[in-house]
């Protein structure tokens, strides 16, 4: 899977299409594989999106994805609906994708071989803006680049963040508060820094 171009979002949803309205149901049928490859073909931009802004590794995030669809097809049947599809799978490829760069840093410290580059996705023309921003954005705390990620780059409401995040919608609105802060105060500070 190649990094994705900035902007890109995935499936379009048609018209009159509730997101997410018979993702369940296709979970429920994730043994078949052609539910499986549909959940795939909706999800997979949307999951190597999230997978990349928590690994900051092209290489990593891919391994994240697969991993998430592995276990999407391997635990179908213990998952249940307790908040929308793409809140849960949200969860899912966080937790999948914090456990892999667990795992990574422990076997480069095991194998003494330090710290591994880190690969963008690659823009054709990469604007300095958008440079700077990602440079601002890294240098958010976790929780606060995570509302942000989720509101802004995702689309989801503060409710829907907060469902994510496992927090209530005041902590998401002090985070964004802060990380907006933050951001103006870095895109204010001279040039020169």
């Amino acid at each position: 899977m190649k990094p994705l171009p900035a902007g890109a979002v995935g499936r379009p949803v048609a018209a009159g299409e509730r997101p997410g309205a018979d993702d369940w149901a296709l979970l429920a049928r994730a043994g078949d594989q052609d539910a499986l490859g549909t959940l795939f073909d909706r999800h997979r931009d949307y999951v190597y999106r999230l997978a990349w802004s928590t690994t900051r590794e092209a290489a990593l995030a891919e391994d994240v994805t697969q991993e998430v669809f592995l276990r999407i097809s391997c635990g179908y049947r213990r998952w249940r609906p307790r908040a929308a599809f793409r809140t849960w799978l949200y969860r899912v490829v966080v937790n999948t994708a914090r456990e892999l760069v667990r795992r990574h840093r422990r076997l480069a410290s095991n194998q003494d071989l330090g710290s591994a580059g880190r690969a963008e996705p690659s823009v054709a023309s990469p604007d300095a803006s958008l440079t700077d921003l990602t440079r601002a954005l890294r240098s958010l705390p976790e929780r606060q680049r995570e509302v942000v990620i989720l509101r802004y780059l995702e689309g989801m409401s503060t409710r829907e963040t907060a469902q994510a995040m496992r927090c209530r919608a005041g902590t998401v609105k002090t985070h964004l508060h802060r990380a907006l802060r933050a951001l103006r105060n870095n895109f204010a500070a001279p040039a020169g820094r």
